[in-house]
């Protein structure tokens, strides 16, 4: 038989890890107390297996008297064999409800990983739509809500006209009605092709795919036939398995964005690691990139929390692609030295205020922080475009 293991901290008492282990084990298979699994069959295939606990040392979070463990809990694979949202429930459902049970990491086998497709493109595929190599990417965002249609694609040409290689919308940039978004994805990708033409380079643009589940399709089927490579998409807000299926349908990229993440891993004793959540979990659900807030922003992530995402994006998994880690906030132009130095050469450098405020010139901003990405990348090539995206 077949198991995922998936891996809990508990903050409890010593006295009490046995016991809670135990409830994790059956709260998520059978949810019912252990004295009413009467059937060893039933037992055999379905309960949770506590497969190890083991101390680790205390951090500054806890109250006096208590301890923290890792627990494993293996549970039978053909539990989540009917997909994400099957997995999601097992793994931690209805023990999200409790308190002090934080997931930390999942391993998968063969059998279960064969299910998903994960990210369409992912890093290599990614660049070879680019010409990009040796590299990071440099990214920015279209904002502020509130925009004209015409200004935001002002700033897409110019980003594209100064070198950069993708811009994404905004993940509030939000149409009400399918003509709106129709009229401003339109003007943002013409915008973005005729700066391409200007630098003999591809530059991506990856419209905010966000709209009532039942309209979804209709916009992204509009997409891929404009020429768009790629979409901006909220997980969290659209639903995992949503993104998955529309990953599966349609071979576009698909670059996440965290937004309502935060409830899952800012208690350090609760919730989901957020390089478990924003790598591996949204990597199954077909995302090629992954955003999270970068170290020294205006968001409290920690140098290991950052170094997480980063692993669990890029590490293997199956045969799934690895997908780009995406640093956001807190970076500038001072700063491009460090973030080469911890994020390496498969990252995409998502820089939105420090470039768009950097001069009353976008384009020789773009141009500015690109060429200095280069200096640190030396060994770094772009290829010329030989055919720009269909319009």
């Amino acid at each position: 038989m077949d198991f995922i293991a998936a891996t809990y901290r508990l903050t409890c008492s010593a006295a009490e890890v046995e016991r809670l282990s135990c409830d994790i084990a059956l709260e998520q298979t059978v949810e019912v107390p252990d004295s009413l699994i009467v059937c060893p069959a039933l037992r055999e295939a379905v309960v949770g297996r506590v497969a190890s606990i083991s101390s680790v040392p205390a951090g500054n979070l806890l109250r006096a008297g208590l301890d923290q463990f890792d627990v494993r809990i293996d549970y039978a694979a053909d539990l989540a064999e009917s997909g994400l949202g099957a997995l999601l429930n097992l793994i931690y459902g209805n023990i999200s409800l409790k308190q002090c049970i934080r997931l930390r990491d999942l391993r998968l086998p063969a059998s279960a990983l064969s299910k998903y497709r994960g990210p369409n493109l992912g890093v290599s595929g990614l660049r070879q739509t680019l010409g990009v190599f040796g590299r990071p990417l440099l990214a920015t965002a279209l904002k502020p809500r509130g925009s004209t249609p015409q200004d935001l694609a002002r700033r897409a040409s110019e980003f594209s006209a100064g070198g950069g290689d993708l811009v994404k919308d905004d993940h509030n940039l939000v149409d009400t009605t399918f003509e709106e978004f129709r009229h401003r994805i339109e003007l943002c990708q013409r915008a973005v092709l005729d700066g391409s033409e200007q630098t003999g380079r591809t530059c991506l643009y990856f419209p905010n795919l966000a709209a009532p589940v039942g309209e979804l399709e209709r916009r992204i089927e509009f997409l891929a036939k404009l020429g768009i490579r790629g979409v901006l998409i909220s997980p969290l807000i659209v639903g995992m398995d949503q993104v998955r299926y529309l990953a599966d349908k349609y071979p576009l990229a698909f670059m996440a964005h965290p937004t309502f993440a935060g409830a899952y891993f800012h208690d350090g004793t609760h919730g989901i690691e957020p390089g478990l959540l924003l790598g591996t979990l949204f990597r199954l659900a077909g995302c090629d990139a992954t955003i999270y807030p970068n170290l020294g922003g205006r968001f409290s992530f920690t140098f290991d929390d950052c170094r997480q995402i980063d692993h669990h994006a890029l590490s293997p998994l199956g045969n799934l692609r690895p997908a780009w880690p995406a640093p956001a906030g807190g970076m500038s132009f001072d700063n491009l030295p460090q973030m080469a130095q911890d994020c390496g050469t498969d990252s995409i450098f998502l820089i939105g205020g420090a470039l768009l405020g950097d001069s009353a010139d976008l384009r020789a901003s773009t141009t500015r922080f690109l060429d200095r990405i280069i200096e640190l990348f030396p060994d770094s090539t772009s290829a010329p475009t030989t055919q720009l995206n269909a319009w």
